[in-house]
This record gives structure tokens, sequence and C-alpha cells, in this order.
């Protein structure tokens, strides 16, 4: 029988050899492994991502949603919108909307007979019910000759005007009309950014209009929207103020009045121009004041100590060795002021008046107007780096110095006393009517004058927004009669 012999080289405790992959074929699965790959990578890690982020949100989303279920069974939610319903509810029936009327030569704007064309719209707040008394925007009533007030619940009333004050655009107008609420005023010191408050007025003529927003801002001013040389305390705001809603009130949520809405936007110091969402009011603390002195004496006194000021430039600090950049600079003090007495001088750095902190020219102009007349305060200073301290006793500021003059004495060559202009704010009223130093005041109200005392008793005795009549004598000679300050005639 045949026998076979088998073949096998390898020993019988060696494992069979596994069979290799051929060149082509491996590379084949290589590419395929990196494009599997780079698929995974490019749809396979977003679209985890996405559905990781949907799943997210969604939970987001249903855990709000349970909380607001929660916060709505607590009655947060109600409370909460209910504030605002509560502060605008109590405020909504003292404001006002408020129309002014001149003379024109429209036939078809007829009102008591009379050719009355439109002049001014705005908003109100009725702060005294029993007498009718109701603060408002100067710039809303300056033009106008007539005035009609309607309250919220209808029904129109004229309106007389008490008095008004153009250096903080404040006016206070009389109804004789059964107002049956009057706001309470508010304190912007107790104020934050980010407090919220309510502006409630008559925005395009829609009567009772409320918006809400927040403090963007305390202590504004520098910015020219009253005009130079005013004094400007403004609250910031974000919350929507369009035309129409001037002189209406600014309400916190306790509803109380803590500015008078006045300007709309602001920009390079503007009124007027576009800058969306700035709402500027005048600080209860200001409005207070003036109008209480307005209903009780037809205008305003203010404080007065007597300086020439500019605001501390940080360059300045170390030229003046003073050690920080807050401060009023004083440029020059009046001969005879309080200022004068109190021993203070050119180039001293006012830091605090009435132990209260002067950040600016601006902050001290404002202390200094609300002071009381008479009344004696300490005033700190730096002079040549070395703080000191004095006391000061608040004068009443001149009319003309309000205006922007400062007037001294002076002989002619003829030896006889005359009375010059001697220094013009610039920026101010008289400095835009064209008033240079060397003028001479000849008369005020046609009364002649001879002395700077004469003519500053003769311009007290005077309304300033009725106009002060001068009569000056230019360098050239000749005699110039002109009225500084006062409403523009109307066309």
């Amino acid at each position: 029988m045949a026998s076979f012999e088998t073949i096998d080289h390898f020993g019988h405790d060696e494992p069979p050899p596994r069979p290799t992959t051929p060149p082509v074929r491996r590379g084949f699965l290589i590419v395929l492994a990196g494009l599997s790959l780079a698929a995974g990578l490019v749809y396979g890690i977003p679209f985890v991502i996405e559905r990781a982020g949907y799943a997210y949100e969604a939970g987001r989303s249903r855990a709000a949603e349970e909380s607001l279920k929660r916060l709505e069974k607590a009655g947060a939610i109600r409370n909460a919108s209910s504030l605002f319903r509560l502060a605008a509810a109590k405020v909504s029936p003292a404001v006002v909307n408020i129309r002014s009327f001149r003379t024109g030569k429209a036939n078809n704007n007829r009102r008591g007979g009379s050719n009355l064309v439109p002049a001014g719209i705005g908003s109100g707040v009725v702060i005294d019910k029993a007498r009718g008394l109701i603060v408002t925007n100067h710039h809303v009533i300056k033009d106008g000759e007539q005035f009609i007030v309607r309250p919220g619940r209808g029904g129109e009333w004229p309106a007389q005007v008490v008095g008004v004050d153009e250096n903080t655009d404040l006016a206070v107008l009389q109804v004789k009309a059964p107002f049956l609420v009057e706001a309470e005023w508010g304190d912007p010191e107790t104020l934050a950014v980010g407090d919220w408050v309510l502006a409630i007025g008559s925005p395009f003529m829609l009567d009772q209009s409320v918006s809400a927003g927040i403090v963007s801002a305390t202590g504004r001013n520098n910015l020219g929207v009253v005009g130079e040389g005013s004094y400007e305390d403004f609250l910031q705001t974000d919350a929507a103020v369009n035309p129409g809603n001037s002189g209406g009130p600014l309400v916190d949520l306790r509803g109380r009045v803590v500015g008078i809405n006045t300007a709309i936007s602001i920009e390079g110091g503007r009124p007027g121009d576009s800058m969306p969402g700035i709402g500027l009011a005048i600080s209860a603390t200001l409005a207070k004041r003036v109008t209480e002195q307005l209903i009780k004496n037809g205008k305003v006194t203010r404080g007065y100590i007597g300086v020439f000021l500019r605001d501390l430039r940080p360059a300045d600090a170390q030229d003046l060795k003073f050690p920080a950049n807050q401060g009023a600079v004083i440029e020059d003090v009046d001969p005879d002021a309080p200022a004068h007495k109190a021993g203070l001088k050119r180039g001293d750095v006012v830091v605090k008046l009435d132990e209260q902190p002067i950040p600016d020219l601006a902050a001290l102009r404002i202390k200094t107007s609300g002071l009381a007349i008479g009344s004696d305060v300490p005033i700190e200073f730096v002079r040549d780096g070395k703080p000191l301290t004095a006391r000061i006793t608040i004068g009443t500021l001149p009319v003309l110095r309000i205006l922007g003059i400062r007037l001294r004495d002076q002989k002619n060559e003829g030896g006889e006393p005359i009375v010059v202009i001697d220094q013009v704010q610039p920026g101010s009223l008289a400095f835009r009517e064209g008033l240079r130093p060397g003028y001479q005041v000849v008369a005020v109200n046609q009364r002649p004058v001879h002395t700077k005392a004469e003519a500053d008793q003769a311009a007290d005795a005077l309304d300033p927004s009725s106009g002060i009549p001068l009569t000056l004598v230019l360098p050239n000679g000749k005699l110039a009669p002109m009225t500084l300050g006062g409403a523009p005639k109307p066309p």
C-alpha cells in the first residue's frame, strides 16, 4: 500500500500563519477609516452639540416656566407689576397737558375770537391742588401769550403764569380748576443708578402716557441743555421721553416726583439733536427749591460768594500743588464780595462748601445758589498745596451777574464817577448779546447810574425774565439802548 508523506516544514507546536492583506486593500481600508473619522468630525460632533444645545435650552425653558409658575402662585409677578401700576395710578391724576398760543397771522386757528396759533406743547404736574399750582418747563410756555391746561379726566382751563426761571428752565402756572390730586416731591438723593423710574406726560399729545426705565446717571451738568451759564442738575434716564413729555414728572416706584422731564436727547450739548434713549429730568431737589421761590416771590434769589471760576484740569494739579483732580479753581474774586471778605484769592481750589464735596465748577455754582442768603458756612480750599478752611457769609447774586456781567467803578477823563463793564462771562446771555468789557453803563431801566452799587440796585429791583433795560455807551462814543434778557417779541 502506498504511503504518503506529508510535506510540512513547521513544527507541530507552531500555529499556522495568519493570512496577510494585500498592500492595495490595506491602503483602501486606511483611507476609508480616515474618511469615516472626518465625516464624524464634520457631521457627527456638531449634531451632538446641536442636540445637546437644544436639550440645554429646552431644560432652561422648562426650568424658567416652572419658576414663573411658582412666582405667579406666590404672587411675586403680580406684586412686581403692581409697583408700576400703583406708582402711575398715584401720580397720573396730577399730570396735565399744557398748550400755549400766541398771536399770529393764521386765520384758521381762531380761539376766543383772536388769531392765535400754537406756540408750544408739553406737560405739567400739579403740586398744590388747593391753589391750582402746576410746575412745568419754561420752554413749554416761553413763546406763548395764552395757556390752556387739560387734566387727564377731561376739560380745559386757562392758566396764568406765576413765575418763570430761565436759568433752570422751570415755570409755575396757576389754574382755577377743581383738582383732586397733587403730586408729592421725592428725594433724588435716595436714587441710585439702576433704580426704576416712570415718565408720565403727553408725548405727541397722547395724554396720560406712562413709560418705564431706569436711572442711568445722576448729577448731570455742564450739558448746555438749558443754556450757557445756567444751573443744571439732571437725572439721566432711559425711560421713553418724547416731544410733549417736557414739564411732566419723573416718578419713583413710591409714587413721588424725583424730577421734571426736560430734554429728550443731547448731542454735543445741543438740545434736540438725535441721541435716542437719553432723557434728562431736572432733579426734584433743584426743581422744588426754585418753584417754591417762584410761588412765594415770583422770581428766584440765588446765593452768591463773588468769584469767577473754572474747572480744575488734570494738568493744573501739579502746577497748583494740588493732590487731586477735583475742585473748582478761582480765577478772580469780586472786590467786597463774600469770597474777598473770607480771604479767598485767585488760584485757590475750592474743594468743599458747607461740608459738601465740590467736584467741579458746576457743583459749586449749584451749591452756592441754593444756600440761604445771610447764612454763614464753612468753605474748604487748597492754596499752594495746603488745605485751608474759612467761614463765608452767603450774599445775594446780583441780577447782572446772572446775565453774565460784572461791573466796576471808574472815573472818566473829567474825574467824574462812571460805571463800566469789567468782565463778561463767556457763553452767557450778555456775551451772546454782544456786550464786552469796557462798555459804559449810563442807565438801568432808564434810571441814570453813576456807581456799581446804583446799577446793581436798579437791576436787582427788576425781574430778569422780563428783561433788564440798559443804556450803554460803546467805545466809539455811540449811545446803545438795549434790553438784556426777557421773552422774545412774538412775530
